[in-house]
């Protein structure tokens, strides 16, 4: 049977508050699931939601040019609102059958210690926005967070004495991390400067030229333009930090199951691509100095 706009508006309601709710997700990871669901309703243009019509959505999915990561997630949300829909009565009950698509090899960009340097270099402490913007950079690298985590971070999350940071991660999982002695040095600069100023009243971190909450694309915007500034060729993004830290602390000796607990991963197996990234490091080094190479 074809559902109206407001029985599919009520449903979709009903799954986000599902997924937030009961299976703990991130916002960011919620926006995801509801944008491909909508694209696959907006394709079936008020057609029955069935085995057949879902069918030839995800063969055409699976010839689309998107990376194997992302047909993934796609296909994972659609899955889980219909499993969702037919639980609860929203359509008749049908076998979704399973699309397998291939592993991403694809490895992480990582950076330099001394690009990364470079960019957290390139600004001082003369000003609020230049002093926010080094503490930024150095704060992404030096605790390996996610944008997320970095916008949502408040004053009270942060020991100054005890030196350590609690960042709320992915599906509300708290962890603590431990604050550098450099960043340390960068953000008691910030603060002063922060807490000197009477216009801000804001209990956030990290705020906007404008002193409010810190939103994903001004983050991106800093990084991306830094990066041009200090004439680092490849791409950089926020989570491009995230990567070269991990990276940075496997090469230097750190164990995994360290870095998977210093980047909030569930699972040591999504922490693990990284030691790929530094076995490429060690082979190289090797080819480089070992006298039998």
């Amino acid at each position: 049977m074809t559902k109206n706009k407001l029985e599919t508006r009520e449903i979709l309601s009903k799954f986000k508050d599902y997924l937030y709710y009961e299976k703990s997700l991130s916002e960011n990871t919620i926006n995801s699931y509801l944008s491909d669901i909508n694209l696959f309703l907006k394709y079936l243009d008020n057609k029955e939601i069935n085995k057949n019509h879902t069918e030839e959505y995800l063969n055409n999915l699976s010839k689309v040019n998107y990376s194997e990561n992302t047909k993934k997630r796609i296909f994972s949300s659609i899955k889980s609102f219909l499993n969702y829909a037919i639980e609860d009565n929203f359509i008749s009950n049908f076998e979704i059958f399973n699309l397998k698509f291939k592993s991403s090899e694809e490895l992480p960009d990582v950076l330099l210690v001394s690009e990364v340097e470079k960019l957290i270099n390139f600004y001082n402490h003369e000003s609020f926005l230049s002093s926010r913007n080094i503490t930024i950079i150095d704060f992404m690298y030096s605790t390996g967070c996610r944008v997320s985590e970095l916008c949502s971070l408040k004053i009270s999350d942060i020991d100054l004495i005890e030196e350590f940071v609690r960042l709320q991660g992915k599906g509300s999982k708290q962890r603590i991390v431990p604050i550098g002695s450099k960043l340390l040095i960068n953000l008691n600069k910030y603060l002063e400067l922060r807490n000197s100023n009477p216009k801000i009243k804001s209990s956030y971190l990290f705020l906007s030229k404008n002193f409010n909450k810190l939103d994903r694309t001004a983050v991106f915007r800093l990084i991306k333009t830094t990066s041009v500034q200090v004439g680092i060729n490849s791409k950089v993004y926020p989570h491009t930090l995230r990567h070269s830290a991990a990276t940075h602390m496997l090469e230097g000796g750190c164990d995994l199951r360290t870095v998977q607990e210093f980047l909030g991963h569930s699972s040591v197996s999504t922490t693990q691509i990284y030691t790929k990234v530094t076995k490429d490091f060690l082979e190289e080094a090797f080819t480089e100095s070992h006298p039998r190479s």
